[in-house]
């Protein structure tokens, strides 16, 4: 068994990391019970134009690249990401950067010239626009995907372009492992929403290793920020500050809801980790339920009461025994699946309330997906991830971070529809269900929302803990609000 050791994280824009986690083999359980775009503001185009063309100067075409460039490169970011809503862009150029040194110049440039930008990292987030822009400047980091690992420092260091499973596979064969995320697809984007992987119940979200962060602000400067030096208010801002700071209903599905509100409610050892679902998919007027269940325990034999509701249930297909946190991370598919698709998320987040998740959370919410969307949606999810408090703990003991959620046991829910192929628009039907069932799904109130898993109209930073702080420090880091003004992202700063 290896021992787990310190870990460190270095991060820039979006961002240059260096993150460590050693890991112990795990128990990973699952179980699958029976049946169960956004038009961005007006823009000069030829302001951008002459920004793109700027940038060809400075740094050859091969790197700033344009709808004419003969490389495949352009075609790739710009149509290239998961989610269908945010691959239906042109953007007047994407840049290819190769160094931090690059991001800083075309940051310069957009700064100067006022041009609408994204970045993207992985290209995995569902907020359409957050990754995309027409007629202004992608930044892409596909081509910085190195991975090292410094045994003497006991450091790895990652490039902002590399995905989680990517960077497992590398780091196996030295016995460590980075927290990233549950998929292997998703990107180091991640961790600017905080990042949940299957150790954050014992280590905090994913964001909590961060060490020492190089940060390229909005005007192209790039500054260097820890916890304890002048530039401590951004470092933990961006912890959780997203990208507004720098680049940088049957009887089986009624009892899954009881065993995931009792573990969300009961269960302190934070070397357990649940991520339950609420499946339905819709072929023609035909609804299927399919039910899941992801288990992780970080040991080699997890006490039988955390886990023996949920294998009680009846269920299709189950694998229980030891697996490698590289093959916990693999278990949910790779994080491809549904590429090239519309993805739509929401969310919310629900402390405990008599002995079950708060009013919202029962089968009348899967209800809500069903009916009115099942001429719009290929499948829709209602998924619970349980945050215990030892992992808001870890946070704080970290120095904290901007979410800063309460000291208690709680469920994020996530809302997810996908789209069938194909389709590049949200039927009215469509959006109108899912108001209609975020609205019901109100948030406790003091309980954080996961800004990774959250629908663009949700303000989410105004139900973190850290809210006044945030603002402060966005304020002071960005005075003249050109990342609000000039980019996609969360609401509330």
């Amino acid at each position: 068994m290896l021992r787990p050791r310190l870990y460190q994280l270095v991060s820039f824009h979006f961002f240059l990391l260096h993150l460590l986690l050693s890991f112990d083999p795990a128990t990973l359980v699952t179980a699958t019970p029976q049946q169960q775009h956004h038009n961005p503001a007006p823009h000069d185009i030829t302001t951008a134009q002459r920004a793109c063309a700027e940038l060809q100067t400075q740094l050859g075409a091969s790197r700033i690249q344009t709808p004419s460039s003969p490389n495949p490169e352009y075609r790739n970011v710009a149509a290239g990401a998961w989610n269908r809503f945010n691959a239906l862009s042109e953007p007047a150029c994407v840049a290819l950067p190769l160094s931090s040194a690059d991001v800083q110049v075309v940051m310069k440039s957009i700064f100067k010239y006022s041009v609408r930008y994204a970045v993207q990292a992985g290209g995995h987030s569902a907020g359409a626009g957050w990754g995309s822009v027409d007629g202004g400047i992608v930044i892409s980091f596909m081509n910085m995907r190195s991975v090292s690992y410094d045994p003497v420092r006991d450091v790895v260091t990652l490039q902002p372009g590399i995905r989680w499973g990517e960077a497992l596979q590398e780091l196996e064969p030295f016995g460590v492992a980075v927290l990233g995320g549950r998929l292997g697809n998703i990107g180091t984007g991640l961790l600017l929403g905080g990042g949940l992987s299957y150790l954050s119940n014992a280590h905090g979200f994913s964001v909590d290793a961060l060490e020492e962060a190089d940060v390229v602000l909005v005007s192209g400067e790039m500054v260097t920020a820890t916890a304890t030096n002048r530039y401590s208010d951004l470092f933990k801002a961006l912890k959780g500050g997203a990208n507004r700071f720098g680049i940088y209903d049957n009887s089986t599905s009624e009892a899954l809801l009881k065993a995931t509100a009792d573990f969300i409610n009961n269960v302190s050892d934070p070397k357990a980790s649940l991520l339950s679902g609420f499946s339905t998919s819709f072929t023609n007027t035909t609804l299927t339920p399919i039910n899941f269940i992801t288990f992780f325990y970080a040991g080699t034999s997890p006490p039988p009461s955390i886990f023996a509701a949920f294998l009680a249930l009846p269920n299709l297909g189950s694998s229980v025994g030891l697996h490698s946190y590289m093959e916990a991370t693999a278990s949910l598919g790779t994080g491809r699946e549904g590429g090239g698709q519309g993805q739509l998320f929401g969310a919310s987040a629900f402390a405990s309330v008599e002995g079950k998740p708060a009013t919202g959370t029962g089968t009348g919410a899967g209800q809500g997906i069903e009916d009115p969307t099942k001429d719009g949606v290929e499948f829709a999810i209602l998924a619970f991830t349980a945050v215990m408090k030892s992992q808001v703990a870890v946070g704080r003991a970290r120095g904290g971070n901007a979410i800063d959620a309460p000291l208690t046991n709680y469920a994020l829910v996530q809302f997810h529809n996908q789209m069938p192929p194909g389709w590049d628009a949200v039927p009215r039907r469509v959006s109108e269900a899912r108001r209609e069932l975020l609205r019901k799904m109100v948030p406790t109130p003091g309980i954080p929302l996961y800004v990774n898993e959250c629908d663009r109209e949700q303000n989410v930073f105004s139900t973190y803990g850290g809210y006044e702080f945030l603002k402060r420090t966005y304020r002071k880091y960005d005075p003249t609000r050109f990342n609000v003004r000039y980019t996609d992202g969360p609401e509330g700063l």
